[in-house]
């Protein structure tokens, strides 16, 4: 697929702030196995969980955006914008088991 950006600027920059949100999931859930103060390791998960929120509702947008701008899209690009929706809908779905555990 080409890029984002050449299919539309909406849904790259929208991939890009679920990527930031991925990337600072991933640095809370290492720094929070380190925290040993119960308070401290509490104020992280709520973070970590307003943060997953927050990339939930963007992944809602990516996907509204995507239909919205289905009709200029192929069948192959349509077919790759799911793919990679699913993909960061399993990502999300990775640190909410993290955070069960």
């Amino acid at each position: 697929m080409s890029s984002l950006s050449a299919i539309s600027e909406e849904l790259a920059e929208i991939e890009g702030q679920i990527s930031d949100i991925f990337r600072a999931l991933s640095n809370g859930f290492q720094k929070l196995d380190k925290v040993k103060d119960t308070n401290r390791r509490s104020r992280q998960l709520e973070d970590l969980t307003e943060k997953m929120r927050e990339c939930k509702r963007l992944i809602k947008e990516f996907d509204r955006e995507m239909k919205d701008s289905q009709y200029k899209f192929d069948s192959e690009t349509t077919k790759q914008l799911n793919e990679k929706k699913q993909s960061m809908i399993k990502e999300l779905n990775s640190y909410v088991a993290m955070k069960k555990q």
